[in-house]
């Protein structure tokens, strides 16, 4: 049985509740991905800063101060007043199965994989697809 740890990525970008949305959003660009695990000084995952979070705080912040200071307000605003922190997660045993018919049930984007309370690799319905893909 194919697990969760056979396709998760382990290779994280993360980042800190303190971190500026400024960083998150170079981040997001520089890297090409729209999900970014927030992670304590323990490696636990505390929340998940998505690009559809980030946009709506970004969108706040116009809102409220204009788009002239959009750029010195996402300096100054930490990742934990935009991060989910209601989240779920799942463990590197759970098989690919129940982790496909999990993305399939609900619109994730991506999930965190936590063992013993430490982030060890996140997991992404586009995981499957390149799964897939090599299987053509």
């Amino acid at each position: 049985m194919q697990t969760v740890a056979d396709l998760m990525i382990t290779n994280l970008v993360t980042l800190k509740e303190s971190d500026s949305l400024a960083k998150a959003k170079a981040l997001m660009a520089e890297k090409n991905i729209r999900n970014l695990p927030v992670v304590d000084d323990e490696g636990a995952c505390v929340g998940m800063l998505t690009q559809r979070e980030y946009l709506k705080h970004a969108f706040y912040l116009v809102s409220q101060f204009g788009t002239q200071q959009l750029s010195k307000k996402e300096e100054q605003t930490p990742v934990r007043n935009a991060m989910n922190k209601d989240l779920l997660s799942i463990e590197p045993s759970l098989s690919l199965k129940a982790a496909a018919e999990f993305f399939i049930e609900n619109k994730y984007g991506s999930l965190p994989v936590v063992e013993n309370g430490k982030l060890v690799g996140i997991l992404s319905p586009i995981d499957f697809v390149k799964l897939a893909h090599s299987m053509l």
